[in-house]
């Protein structure tokens, strides 16, 4: 029976905390919402970020490393289906296998973009799937800043449009506080939206 090396809740912890800490040193202000369980059925990314300085949004949905035969990452079917129709989301594919590799899990993070059909899993021998190859977070950081990879948010209407699809009051409820929460100052911000990401070559 297939395993995980780690628990998926720790290793998307250290892989958070170090994505923070690295765009922290770059000089942007992330803010996170980790989405809850309920609310992920219809939004299914463990965590949401963005930078109000420049208006930039993505969301995560980690997966840990099993490890029965090959190693690889479990992916299920519905979250998937739902995942595809949320682009701007990625899958981030831990390759830790013991606890001592926390304070480096950015470096064994996999980013892949959700666009490729269904399977059972990925396996970590695979290093490009559907011709398409996996980023590390230095590629996709840069894609971030140059802007093929997250979406550029420009007003609370056009976030709300890209949540349109959460059904259920309570979950509708936790959309407009994820919204609140990531928008406070994007009106202050806006100005200044492509003065890092965009700016940078």
């Amino acid at each position: 029976m297939a395993a995980p090396y780690v628990a998926e809740l720790q290793t998307a912890r250290w892989t958070s905390g170090a994505l923070h800490g690295e765009l922290r040193n770059l000089g942007f202000r992330v803010r996170e919402w980790p989405v809850t369980p309920h609310l992920e059925r219809d939004l299914p990314a463990d965590s949401v970020f963005f930078d109000p300085q420049n208006s930039k949004l993505f969301g995560l949905q980690y997966k840990t490393l099993y490890h029965n035969g090959d190693d690889h990452w479990p992916l299920d079917n519905e979250q998937h289906k739902t995942l595809r129709n949320f682009p701007w989301i990625y899958y981030c594919c831990s390759e830790i296998r013991e606890t001592r590799e926390a304070g480096i899990a950015l470096h064994y993070a996999r980013f892949y973009r959700v666009n490729f059909d269904y399977q059972l899993y990925l396996p970590r021998r695979m290093y490009s799937f559907d011709g398409k190859f996996f980023s590390r977070w230095g590629a996709f950081y840069r894609a971030l800043r140059q802007c093929p990879a997250g979406i550029k948010i420009t007003s609370k209407e056009q976030l709300l449009n890209l949540l349109r699809s959460v059904r259920g009051s309570a979950r509708k409820r936790e959309v407009l506080q994820l919204v609140e929460y990531l928008l406070t100052d994007l009106q202050n911000q806006v100005v200044y939206s492509y003065r890092n990401f965009a700016g940078q070559q």
